[in-house]
């Protein structure tokens, strides 16, 4: 066999390869910076509203934690220590 010809035939289809890798992304990156501005204000809306949404969930947990600790304190028997931390 003639390995020569089987060298310089790999040797252009990685080179080929390399091209075609290099054409891919910087066509992908071109693609990422022609993003529009108003595609980017909708995503910055969306983000606004889901942190609006996780602040308000945060809130409503807190205060079903505190009616939890209230009633817990309601409905114990007089002579029981709660939340002071020691027993």
């Amino acid at each position: 066999m003639h390995f020569e010809i089987w060298w310089a035939f790999a040797f252009v289809l990685g080179l080929t390869g390399i091209q075609a890798f290099t054409r891919i992304t910087l066509g992908l990156i071109e693609r990422k910076k022609s993003a529009s501005p108003r595609a980017l204000e909708e995503i910055a809306e969306k983000v606004e509203r889901i942190s609006q949404a996780v602040d308000a969930t945060a809130l409503e947990v807190e205060r079903i934690g505190e009616s939890q600790r209230f009633l817990t304190r309601v409905l114990a028997p007089p002579d029981a220590k709660i939340g002071s931390g020691s027993p």
